[in-house]
């Protein structure tokens, strides 16, 4: 079992922070989280390490979000750019 797979249910709670409290910053955290999970989930996938980083940095992002706005985004930024340039690496070297 795919261990990026564990952040599902943190994904599924910030759908659920969103509509209990709707704000943009937190609709840019969740968006952001959903988006590095299913780039990572579709193309990623090579080593347990990276699923597993993807995972708890959606995660921890997600639970940041009702405690402290600016810093759940700053780490959703974060690892949506780290998974980004992972990807960008990959694919530029033909693997």
């Amino acid at each position: 079992m795919r261990r990026l797979l564990y952040a599902l249910p943190f994904l599924f709670l910030g759908l659920a922070l969103l509509f209990w409290r709707l704000t943009p910053t937190g609709a840019m955290v969740v968006l952001l989280a959903w988006l590095t999970f299913v780039l990572e989930y579709r193309y990623g996938g090579e080593s347990r390490e990276g699923d597993e980083l993807v995972a708890l940095g959606v995660s921890i992002s997600v639970l940041l979000l009702p405690l402290h706005e600016a810093i759940a985004e700053i780490l959703a930024l974060f690892i949506f750019i780290l998974a980004m340039t992972a990807l960008v690496i990959k694919f530029k070297r033909g693997a």
